[in-house]
C-alpha cells in the first residue's frame, strides 16, 4: 500500500470518527463499532479539537487580540486530565482497550459541542444575548456535555459487561467533573490573548519624575488654550475623557471625535482631550478624574452657565459597578462612576450637558445622569454588549458612527437618528438616548452657530485613522516645565 492510499486511510477514518460522534453527541443510534480506534485517530482527533478552540478563542477575543502560544497549555491540560480519568475507569473496569478507545470516542463527540458553545459569541449574537440568556445556555450545555461523556463511555466500554449503564454515568460525571473544577486546578490562557498597549509599547514610566513634571506642564498649557465663551453665541465646548491606556482605540476615539467636532461644530479653541496611553506621556494630559475636575472647573469659569453647552464623551472598558475603568499602571487611579461625573459637572456649575458615553452596557449612565438639561447618549442598552466595547486598535464602531453622523447632520438627534440606522445596518448594537426638554428647546440657537456640514468632497470621518502627532519630547517638555 502507497503513502497515498495509507493518507486516504487514515483521513477517511478521521471522517468516519467524526461523523460517528456527531451520531452520538445528537443522541442518534451508534455503537462501538462505528468508531475507529488507534493512537493516530487520537492525534488526529486532539489536532481537531485544538483548531476548533483556536477558531473559537478567536471570535471570543477583542479585534486586538494577539495568536499566543500559552494556549497549548490548556490544550495540554485538557487532554492529560482526559487520558487520566480514561485510565482510571480503564483500571476499575478492567478493561485495557477502554484506555484508548475512551479518548477517541470523547474526541469524535465534542466537536459539535464545541461548534454549539461559541454560537452566542459570533458577532451578530454576542451583541444580543443578554447575561442571563448566557448563563442559561452555559447551564443547558453542561447539561449536554454531561449525557455526551456518559453515552461516550456506554459506547467505548464492553457490551458484555454488567452495570454498563451506571458504570457510564458514573464515568460521564468523572469524564466531565474536571472541566467543571479546571479553572481551579490548571492553566486555560486561550489562544488569542488581549492587547495591552501598556505591555507592549515600552515607553517611559508614566510614574517617572520627568513624566510628571511633563504632565503638569501638559495640563496648564491644554487649561491655558481653553477660549472664552463670546457674548450673544450659544457656545458648544467639548471634553474627550479615555482613561483606559491598554487600548489604542479608546485614544483613537476620543482625538476623531474633537476633530469632527472642531471642524463641523466650531469647539477649536474650546476642546481638549484627556488619554492614557503609553504613546502619548509627553503629548496629551493624563485622563484622570484629578486632571476632569479641573478641566470642568475651568470650563465653568469660562461659560455663560445659561447660555453655553458642554458636551464630555466618554470612551472606555468598563470597570467595576458599570463605571470607567482607568488604567496607567503604575499609577493608581480612580475608575469614574456616572454619580462620579454628575458630582464633577454640578461642582462646575454646568448647567447645559451632552454627554456621550461609550462602553459596555453604557445606559447605566443614562438614569444617574438624565435630567431636564441633560442628554445623554449612549453606545448600547443594558444587557448588551458590543463586539467593539471593550476596546481595540481602532476607534469602536459607535464613536464612528455618531461623530461622523455630527459632522454632517445639524442636530443632536439627528446624528443620534442617522447613527442608529447606520449601526443597525452592520448588526451593531443600537444606542440609547435620553434628551431632557430644557437641553432640547436651548440645542435651536446652537445648531444657529455650529460650522459647515461636510461636503460631497470630505465626507469621511477620520475615526479609523489612529496616529499621534509626536511632540516635543518628554525630556524637553519637563525640563520647560521645571524651569516654569
Amino acid at each position: 500500500m502507497s503513502a497515498a492510499e495509507r493518507m486516504r486511510g487514515v483521513l477517511h477514518a478521521l471522517g468516519h470518527n467524526l461523523a460517528s460522534g456527531v451520531r452520538l453527541a445528537l443522541f442518534m443510534r451508534v455503537g462501538a463499532p462505528s468508531f475507529r480506534v488507534s493512537a493516530t485517530q487520537l492525534v488526529l482527533l486532539v489536532l481537531v479539537s485544538a483548531a476548533i478552540d483556536i477558531d473559537a478563542d478567536w471570535l471570543r477575543a477583542a479585534g486586538d487580540a494577539r495568536f499566543s502560544m500559552a494556549g497549548l497549555q490548556g490544550e495540554l491540560f485538557a487532554l492529560g486530565l482526559l487520558a487520566l480519568t480514561s485510565a482510571v475507569l480503564a483500571a476499575a473496569r478492567r478493561e485495557r482497550p477502554l484506555y484508548l478507545a475512551l479518548p477517541v470516542v470523547i474526541l469524535a463527540s465534542f466537536p459539535v459541542v464545541q461548534v454549539v458553545h461559541v454560537l452566542p459569541d459570533l458577532p451578530r449574537a454576542a451583541a444580543r444575548v443578554s447575561d442571563l440568556a448566557r448563563r442559561v445556555f452555559d447551564v443547558a450545555l453542561y447539561a449536554w456535555m454531561l449525557i455526551v461523556a456518559a453515552r461516550a463511555v456506554y459506547v467505548a466500554g464492553d457490551p458484555a459487561r454488567r452495570f454498563r449503564r451506571a458504570f457510564a454515568a458514573l464515568g460521564g460525571v468523572l469524564v466531565i467533573a474536571p472541566i467543571w473544577f479546571a479553572p481551579l486546578a490548571g492553566p486555560l490562557a486561550p489562544w488569542w490573548r488581549e492587547y495591552d498597549a501598556v505591555a507592549a509599547a515600552g515607553a517611559m514610566n508614566p510614574a517617572s519624575e520627568p513624566v510628571l513634571a511633563a504632565q503638569d506642564f501638559l495640563m496648564d498649557r491644554a487649561l491655558d488654550g481653553l477660549e472664552d465663551e463670546r457674548r450673544g453665541v450659544t457656545d458648544l465646548y467639548f471634553v474627550g475623557f479615555a482613561p483606559d491606556g491598554r487600548h489604542p482605540g479608546f485614544v483613537s476615539d476620543v482625538e476623531a471625535a474633537q476633530r469632527a467636532m472642531d471642524q463641523h461644530w466650531n469647539t477649536t479653541g474650546r476642546s481638549l482631550v484627556l488619554v492614557n496611553s503609553p504613546l502619548t506621556v509627553a503629548e496629551r494630559p493624563f485622563a484622570t478624574i484629578t486632571n476632569l475636575r479641573a478641566a470642568l472647573l475651568e470650563i465653568g469659569d469660562l461659560i455663560d452657565a445659561d447660555d453655553d453647552v458642554v458636551m464630555i464623551y466618554l470612551a472606555g472598558s468598563p470597570g467595576a459597578g458599570k463605571t470607567l475603568a482607568a488604567v496607567n499602571p503604575p499609577l493608581e487611579l480612580v475608575d469614574l462612576s456616572p454619580a462620579g461625573l454628575r458630582q464633577l459637572l454640578d461642582a462646575a456649575g454646568i448647567r447645559f450637558r451632552i454627554v456621550v458615553v461609550s462602553t459596555c452596557e453604557a445606559d447605566a449612565w443614562t438614569g444617574e445622569l438624565a435630567d431636564d438639561e441633560t442628554a445623554v447618549i449612549a453606545s448600547s442598552p443594558s444587557g448588551v454588549r458590543a463586539d467593539d466595547c471593550r476596546g481595540g486598535l481602532v476607534a469602536s464602531r459607535f464613536g464612528d458612527a455618531f461623530f461622523g453622523a455630527m459632522a454632517k447632520t445639524s442636530d443632536l438627534v439627528g446624528a443620534f437618528d442617522v447613527a442608529k440606522k447606520r449601526l443597525a445596518a452592520i448588526g451593531a448594537p443600537a444606542p440609547v438616548m435620553t434628551l431632557g426638554p430644557g437641553l432640547a428647546e436651548h440645542l435651536k440657537s446652537l445648531r444657529e452657530h455650529r460650522g459647515p456640514v461636510t461636503t460631497a468632497a470630505n465626507r469621511s470621518f477620520p475615526a479609523a485613522q489612529f496616529h499621534f502627532p509626536r511632540a516635543a519630547s518628554t525630556a524637553t517638555i519637563a525640563s520647560s516645565a521645571i524651569s516654569r
